[in-house]
C-alpha cells in the first residue's frame, strides 16, 4: 500500500532538479545583493559577515560564526527567510548560471544606479511590536526614528507571497534616501538584504548635538545603545550614533566630512569571541576590527576610543537586562573611566 508521501507528485521535474542544485551559489548570492570578496583557495568570502564563506566551486556555503553550512536551497532558506519550496521556485527564476569555478573578471564597476525604497506598509505596527518587545528598545527611541523615515515597515510581494520586513534608511544631506537595509522582524529570522543601488556610504544616523560620534555594526545595536543610556538618565540625544551595516568605516568617513564639528569617535563593534577565521583560527573580527580603525582615525587628528559590548553586542546587552531581576544597570561608567570618557 502506498503511503500519502509516495502519492504526492514531485514539485519539480529532473530537469529542474539539475538546474536548482546546478545553480551556482556564488553567482546566486550576487545577485541577490550579496557583496563578494577574496577568502582563501577554496572560497569567497561575503562582505561583512564575519565569517560567511561561499565555496568556488559554487556547490554550497559555511558559516563559521554559526558553525553550519549547507547548499544552495539551504543557504537560500536560512540568508533570504523562505520556506523549502519557495527557496527552490526562487532559484528556478534566479539570473545565476552554472560555473565549475566561478571567476570575477576585474572590471571596471558599473555605475550605481537610484535607490528605490520599497514600499511602507499601511501601519508600522508589526515592526514596532519587533523592535520594542523582542529586541527591547525603547519606544521613544523607535518612534522617533520612524518619525524621521529611518526605520519603518516596508511591503512586498516576493514569489506571490506578501513579505513585510523592518527597513532601515540612511539619507545624504539633501535628505534623499541612499541606503535601505531589510531585516525580517522576528527573533528567529535571519533574512538581511541591501536594497538594490544602496550606497554604504550613507550611514544609519541617529542625529546628534554635541561633538562626539558612536559606530556601531548594525542599527539595532545603535538604537539599543541609545536605550541603554536612556535607562542610566543619559540624554541620548546629545551624541551622534552611525550604522555601518557591517564591519566597515565607509560610513563613518562620509559622515565626518559632513561634520567637521565632530572630534571624538567611540568604536562600539561586536564582541566576536566565538569568531573565526576561514581554517578555523580564533579570530574576534569586530574587536580586531575596532584596533584597526581606531589607530588610523587617531592618525588623522580625532580622539578615538572603543567601547567593547560586555555581550556579543549592545542588543545582546539590553535583552539580557528583561531576563534578570529589574536593576539600576551600569553598563558604561566603567568602561568610560578606563578610556577616558565621560558617561
Amino acid at each position: 500500500m502506498q503511503t500519502g508521501a509516495e502519492r504526492r507528485p514531485m514539485p519539480f521535474t529532473e530537469e529542474q532538479m539539475k538546474q536548482i542544485y546546478g545553480t551556482n551559489i556564488i553567482d546566486f548570492a550576487v545577485s541577490n545583493g550579496f557583496e563578494v570578496e577574496k577568502g582563501d583557495k577554496a572560497t569567497m568570502h561575503v562582505k561583512n559577515s564575519g565569517g560567511l564563506y561561499l565555496f568556488k566551486h559554487g556547490r554550497g556555503y559555511y558559516s563559521f560564526t554559526e558553525e553550519k553550512g549547507g547548499d544552495i536551497v539551504e543557504f537560500a532558506m536560512h540568508y533570504l527567510n523562505l520556506e523549502k519550496l519557495e527557496a527552490m521556485e526562487y532559484i528556478l527564476g534566479d539570473k545565476a548560471y552554472e560555473q565549475t569555478v566561478h571567476v570575477i573578471p576585474p572590471q571596471e564597476k558599473a555605475s550605481r544606479g537610484k535607490l528605490s525604497l520599497p514600499p511602507r506598509d499601511e501601519n508600522d505596527r508589526r515592526v514596532f511590536a519587533y523592535l520594542t518587545k523582542t529586541r527591547c528598545i525603547d519606544s521613544e527611541i523607535v518612534q522617533e526614528m520612524m518619525k524621521q523615515g529611518k526605520v519603518y515597515q516596508s511591503r512586498q510581494e516576493i514569489n506571490g507571497k506578501i513579505r513585510c520586513n523592518c527597513a532601515f534608511v540612511g539619507y545624504d544631506k539633501e535628505g534623499t534616501a541612499r541606503y535601505c537595509s531589510l531585516r525580517g522582524p522576528s527573533a528567529d529570522s535571519s533574512f538581511r538584504q541591501d536594497i538594490e543601488n544602496s550606497d554604504k556610504a550613507y550611514g544609519f544616523v541617529m542625529e546628534g548635538k554635541n561633538k562626539r560620534v558612536y559606530e556601531f555594526e548594525s542599527p539595532i545595536d545603535a538604537m539599543s545603545h541609545a536605550t541603554l543610556c536612556k535607562m542610566q538618565g543619559i540624554d541620548w540625544r546629545q551624541d551622534y550614533r552611525i550604522s555601518e551595516g557591517g564591519l566597515s568605516s565607509r560610513a563613518l568617513k562620509h559622515f565626518l566630512e559632513q561634520h567637521s564639528e565632530v572630534e571624538e569617535i567611540v568604536f562600539c563593534y561586536d564582541n566576536d569571541l566565538d569568531g573565526k577565521l576561514a581554517d578555523g583560527t580564533p579570530h574576534n573580527h569586530g574587536q580586531e576590527k575596532a584596533k584597526q580603525e581606531k589607530e588610523y582615525f587617531e592618525s588623522l587628528g580625532y580622539r578615538t576610543y572603543i567601547q567593547t559590548p560586555k555581550q556579543k553586542d549592545y542588543n545582546k546587552m539590553l535583552t539580557a537586562l528583561y531576563r534578570r531581576p529589574i536593576q539600576a544597570p551600569v553598563i558604561f561608567e566603567e568602561d568610560a573611566e578606563e578610556e577616558g570618557l565621560e558617561p
